[in-house]
């Protein structure tokens, strides 16, 4: 695949109006419910085909999470998180049908780095995806790089393997969370949009929709959003010199950890090719 064409595979995929039955098929994998608003929500509708894939259902086991936001259960907190989802689906037109979460506890998934990619590399499988909208490997939390760990391994799994395209969330800057940009460039040209009054406006709402993580979703702009075919990632290494981001806090696993699960995982897992090959 040419670069170029991988350029136009990404407008396609995400241009507003929808994908058409002769388009790529696509699936969004990303690690808690309110991240495809983060990576899409002004061309959520554009994925209305798609298939929706959770890696966890956003509620740390802990119960901090849950206490703190006034849930008396986990449980509650749990049906909260994808109450919410329901609605933000609700509001682009997209079926609720067309999630599915992988069950995973909120923190916990990058101890399963194996079964997870497996699964993903199922249900890639089952549905003939040929692109998938993931999560980049930055550091931001443990969940959004496990789950970028398994669609690569997942990708290296299968003898026809999808285009990875991948959104920013959010990584360790200078002076504290940055988000809204990749962490470091790549080779892949970024398709980058600027968002209209209206599609600002949509965005918001449907950020709004997730009331339970309202004081995360603030650090996150609605002026763009920014796409690109994935670069190949050693995740046997951190993202980046230094502490990542998520070793600041208590999510049940530090980044050096998270390199030798990768590394463990990669000894188990059964790769046809050695690396994607995005090109």
């Amino acid at each position: 695949m040419r670069p170029e064409s991988v350029k136009q595979i990404i407008s396609a995929i995400t241009t507003l109006g929808g994908i058409a039955d002769d388009q790529a098929k696509c699936m969004l994998v990303f690690a808690h419910p309110d991240d495809e608003v983060i990576a899409a929500g002004a061309r959520l509708r554009a994925f209305r085909n798609a298939h929706f894939i959770y890696v966890t259902d956003g509620a740390p086991r802990d119960e901090r999470d849950s206490r703190s936001k006034g849930f008396r259960t986990l449980d509650a907190y749990r049906q909260a998180r994808f109450h919410e989802l329901n609605r933000a689906f609700r509001l682009a037109g997209i079926q609720s049908s067309q999630q599915q979460c992988l069950g995973y506890s909120d923190q916990e998934s990058a101890y399963k780095l194996p079964e997870l990619t497996e699964t993903i590399a199922n249900l890639i499988r089952a549905h003939r995806v040929q692109v998938v909208l993931t999560h980049p490997y930055e550091g931001g939390h443990p969940d959004h790089d496990a789950a970028a760990f398994a669609v690569h391994a997942a990708a290296r799994l299968l003898e026809e393997p999808p285009l990875i395209v991948e959104a920013p969330f959010y990584h360790q800057g200078p002076h504290g969370i940055e988000t809204g940009k990749f962490l470091r460039s790549s080779e892949t040209e970024e398709v980058v949009y600027t968002l209209s009054d209206a599609e600002r406006a949509h965005k918001r709402a449907l950020l709004d929709c997730f009331t339970t993580q309202r004081e995360t979703l603030r650090y996150f702009s609605t002026q763009m959003e920014r796409y690109r075919s994935s670069p190949q990632y050693v995740f046997t290494e951190p993202p980046h010199p230094g502490s990542v981001f998520y070793d600041r806090f208590s999510w049940g696993i530090t980044s050096d950890q998270f390199c030798r699960m990768a590394s463990e995982s990669e000894k188990k897992l059964t790769f046809v090719r050695p690396v994607r090959c995005s090109q």
